[in-house]
């Protein structure tokens, strides 16, 4: 159910990828408008990476076998990996075109189309988040968290684009008129640079997982705090690690089989809390000659 609950919404996200790009690009040319050129661009990824994360989500729920033993558990941080690197390219490729078309004296644009497509744009973007939105508070997966940072970038981007054309708009109708075919190459930069800290956010974490560093803070002090409620305060740091949706705690090796069964409850419960599949290790005790 799960499963099927995450593919929808991964759905929802490439088909609105898919009609915002094709539109965009089209108006984009249109006008003659970089800003535009940039956000459906960035749409057209948006596409191509949701449909990477279809199929990161199909291979992460693949059964192990004799080739992959414990499954495909890193699939999920490499598709956001590659993710945050794509986008942090087109953020870079953007930025330099920008520069260089601010150097050859602006753009003129056809505000009239630029104006329709912005409010389109916003209204399109801001409903494919809310809905990421508001299935990810009860489908809290990396690859659904993944997707409503890109479409949140994806709907700031776009306010920000609409607020630039109004600017422009009301630029081109005053005495600073001339200055109107520099706000489109300059928005881009602007826009750009300040949003290049999403995909960085993504490649970071993305690490972090492929590296299977510690889950967050606040999953560690769950489970110290619930092993100490019921007596089992481990005598050196549990390790434990987030990769993808999947949580992977090494049980102690000196516990007796009521221990382990307990240590077992209190971890799974807080893997089902948390959205995340628990995967057991279990401890072994290296004696030295």
């Amino acid at each position: 159910m799960r499963i099927n609950i995450e593919r929808r919404v991964l759905m929802v996200s490439a088909i609105s990828a898919a009609i915002f790009s094709i539109s965009g690009l089209i108006l984009g040319l249109l006008s003659g408008s970089v800003m535009i050129l940039f956000d459906s661009a960035y749409s057209l990824l948006s596409l191509a990476l949701a449909s990477l994360s279809l199929l990161a989500l199909k291979l992460a729920n693949k059964p192990a076998n004799n080739d992959y033993p414990f499954g495909r558990l890193t699939i999920e941080p490499i598709a956001i990996l590659v993710k945050g690197i794509v986008i942090a390219l087109v953020c870079l490729v953007s930025m330099i075109f920008a520069l260089v078309s601010l150097l050859q004296g602006g753009r003129e644009v056809n505000l009239d189309l630029a104006l329709v497509f912005g409010v389109v744009n916003v209204i399109g973007c801001a409903i494919t988040w809310a809905y990421i939105y508001h299935r990810k508070k009860d489908l809290n997966t990396t690859l659904v968290a993944a997707e409503q940072r890109q479409w949140q970038m994806d709907t700031w981007l776009s306010a920000a684009v609409l607020l630039g054309f109004v600017m422009t708009f009301a630029i081109s109708h005053s005495p600073f008129a001339d200055y109107a075919r520099y706000a489109d190459p300059l928005m881009v930069l602007i826009i750009a640079g300040y949003f290049s800290y999403i995909p960085i956010r993504m490649i970071s974490q993305a690490l972090r997982q492929i590296l299977f560093a510690a889950p967050a803070e606040a999953i560690r002090e769950q489970i110290n705090t619930q092993l100490t409620a019921v007596g089992m305060t481990p005598h050196k740091p549990l390790r434990i690690a987030q990769v993808g949706s999947f949580l992977i705690a090494q049980l102690p090796a000196k516990l007796d089989a009521a221990g382990h069964q307990l240590f077992h409850g209190i971890i799974y419960e807080i893997a089902e809390q948390q959205q995340l599949k628990l995967l057991l290790v279990q401890g072994v005790n290296v004696q030295s000659n």
